[in-house]
């Protein structure tokens, strides 16, 4: 059996932003956006909030998308501690993890991600400046449990060379889903807000004149 999670996480940044996720954008909260961007092969849907956040401001949202809500408490905060903490709670045999302050990201590119995670045990895209991220990926979950049950200390690096089996999108080939690389676009302040507002706007007027 091949069961599919995706986990959103928000709320766990440094600087603890209060509720990030609920930043309206484009008529909605920012957080809905990218939950619009999990595939519908997803049977499990986790929203993963930090510390900044109370965990309860995001029921609603939950029970819209029938989502769980699940705490993260977890000091340090880090792209190990994050995945680790989401294969440990969910129960699917792949992961997909999303951010939630992402509102670019979109449909086809998250379908993706998982579609290679059949074939592949981490799918990790790299930046335009070339680095890994490990928090838009997908994974296939045993393999990364497993080691990191065995390898309390060990960084994603370490992680995903031992485990093997893994591939890395460079985002010139990730132009075929967005030339402009929205998925990589982070909300962390209010002017990064109007300006993802704007770009969503301008996808939706380039949808209806392709129509």
């Amino acid at each position: 059996m091949d069961r599919v999670s995706a986990v959103i996480y928000i709320g766990v940044d440094r600087l603890c932003r209060r509720e990030l996720g609920l930043a309206r954008i484009a008529g909605k909260p920012m957080i809905e956006h990218v939950l619009d961007a999990v595939p519908d092969d997803v049977e499990e849907l986790a929203i993963l909030v930090g510390e900044c956040d109370d965990p309860e401001v995001y029921n609603e949202v939950a029970e819209k998308y029938l989502a769980e809500v699940i705490e993260f408490r977890d000091r340090p905060v880090n792209d190990r501690r994050l995945i680790e903490f989401a294969v440990e709670n969910i129960q699917g045999d792949r992961m997909l993890i999303l951010p939630g302050n992402a509102p670019l990201i979109t449909r086809d590119f998250a379908a993706f991600l998982l579609e290679c995670s059949k074939k592949f045990r981490a799918v990790l895209p790299r930046s335009p400046a070339r680095n890994t991220i490990y928090l838009m990926a997908s994974y296939q979950t045993r393999p990364i449990r497993e080691f990191f049950g065995s390898h309390p200390s060990a960084g994603m690096d370490e992680a995903v060379k031992n485990i093997g089996g893994a591939i890395y999108l460079s985002s010139m080939s990730l132009r075929i889903f967005d030339e402009k690389l929205g998925m990589f676009f982070r909300v962390s302040t209010p002017q990064d807000l109007k300006k993802a507002e704007k770009i969503l706007k301008t996808r939706k007027i380039q949808r209806l004149i392709e129509l």
